[in-house]
Protein backbone atom coordinates (compact mmCIF):
# COMPACT_ATOMS: atom_id res chain seq x y z
CA UNK A 1 0.00 0.00 0.00
CA UNK A 2 2.80 2.44 0.57
CA UNK A 3 4.55 1.66 -2.94
CA UNK A 4 1.49 2.61 -4.34
CA UNK A 5 0.70 5.59 -2.32
CA UNK A 6 4.57 7.06 -3.23
CA UNK A 7 4.09 5.83 -6.49
CA UNK A 8 1.04 7.75 -7.07
CA UNK A 9 2.35 11.26 -5.62
CA UNK A 10 5.24 10.79 -8.20
CA UNK A 11 3.06 10.48 -10.88
CA UNK A 12 0.69 13.22 -10.30
CA UNK A 13 4.31 15.42 -9.58
CA UNK A 14 5.62 14.25 -12.67
CA UNK A 15 2.09 14.70 -14.89
CA UNK A 16 2.16 18.96 -13.46
CA UNK A 17 5.47 18.63 -14.69
CA UNK A 18 4.89 17.57 -17.95
CA UNK A 19 2.15 20.08 -18.16
CA UNK A 20 4.14 22.80 -16.75
CA UNK A 21 7.31 22.13 -19.04
CA UNK A 22 5.62 20.33 -21.92
CA UNK A 23 6.62 23.46 -24.12
CA UNK A 24 10.47 23.74 -22.78
CA UNK A 25 11.32 20.24 -22.21
CA UNK A 26 8.85 17.62 -24.34
CA UNK A 27 7.76 19.37 -27.54
CA UNK A 28 11.43 20.32 -27.99
CA UNK A 29 12.67 16.41 -27.39
CA UNK A 30 9.60 15.47 -29.50
CA UNK A 31 11.06 17.47 -32.47
CA UNK A 32 14.67 15.75 -31.99
CA UNK A 33 12.74 11.96 -31.67
CA UNK A 34 10.66 12.80 -34.38
CA UNK A 35 12.07 15.14 -36.53
CA UNK A 36 9.99 18.45 -37.31
CA UNK A 37 8.47 17.14 -40.22
CA UNK A 38 6.48 14.72 -38.89
CA UNK A 39 4.92 17.35 -36.50
CA UNK A 40 4.41 19.74 -38.56
CA UNK A 41 4.81 18.14 -42.26
CA UNK A 42 7.71 18.16 -44.80
CA UNK A 43 6.03 20.69 -47.47
CA UNK A 44 5.77 23.20 -44.41
CA UNK A 45 9.00 23.43 -43.26
CA UNK A 46 11.27 25.79 -44.61
CA UNK A 47 15.43 25.20 -43.65
CA UNK A 48 17.47 28.22 -43.49
CA UNK A 49 21.54 28.70 -44.34
CA UNK A 50 22.28 29.02 -41.14
CA UNK A 51 20.81 25.25 -39.89
CA UNK A 52 17.60 26.46 -38.27
CA UNK A 53 14.28 26.17 -39.65
CA UNK A 54 10.59 27.99 -39.96
CA UNK A 55 7.28 26.38 -40.66
CA UNK A 56 4.20 28.01 -40.97
CA UNK A 57 1.65 25.39 -39.82
CA UNK A 58 0.42 26.46 -35.75
CA UNK A 59 -2.03 23.98 -35.99
CA UNK A 60 -0.01 21.08 -36.00
CA UNK A 61 1.77 22.84 -33.00
CA UNK A 62 -1.00 23.61 -30.77
CA UNK A 63 -2.29 19.65 -31.59
CA UNK A 64 0.89 18.41 -30.45
CA UNK A 65 0.66 21.04 -27.75
CA UNK A 66 -2.42 19.71 -26.30
CA UNK A 67 -1.36 16.11 -27.40
CA UNK A 68 1.53 16.45 -24.67
CA UNK A 69 -0.64 18.71 -22.57
CA UNK A 70 -3.50 15.76 -22.33
CA UNK A 71 -0.48 13.35 -21.32
CA UNK A 72 0.26 14.76 -18.06
CA UNK A 73 -3.69 15.95 -17.29
CA UNK A 74 -3.77 11.56 -17.74
CA UNK A 75 -0.41 11.11 -16.06
CA UNK A 76 -1.37 13.20 -13.21
CA UNK A 77 -5.08 11.88 -12.26
CA UNK A 78 -3.54 8.28 -12.88
CA UNK A 79 -0.94 9.56 -10.16
CA UNK A 80 -4.37 10.82 -7.82
CA UNK A 81 -6.16 7.38 -8.71
CA UNK A 82 -3.39 5.27 -7.16
CA UNK A 83 -2.59 7.52 -3.99
CA UNK A 84 -6.04 7.05 -2.98
CA UNK A 85 -7.14 10.38 -2.51
CA UNK A 86 -10.53 11.05 -2.55
CA UNK A 87 -13.06 14.16 -2.58
CA UNK A 88 -16.13 13.69 -0.02
CA UNK A 89 -18.70 16.40 -0.69
CA UNK A 90 -21.24 16.63 2.12
CA UNK A 91 -24.66 15.41 1.61
CA UNK A 92 -27.84 17.63 0.64
CA UNK A 93 -29.41 18.71 3.93
CA UNK A 94 -33.24 18.46 3.29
Amino acid sequence: MKIKNILGCFLMVFGLLVIGFGNKIVFPGLERLIGIEAIVGKEIVSYQPDGSYNFSNPKAVLEWTLAVAILGLLIHAVGIWLSGIRIKFPAKKG
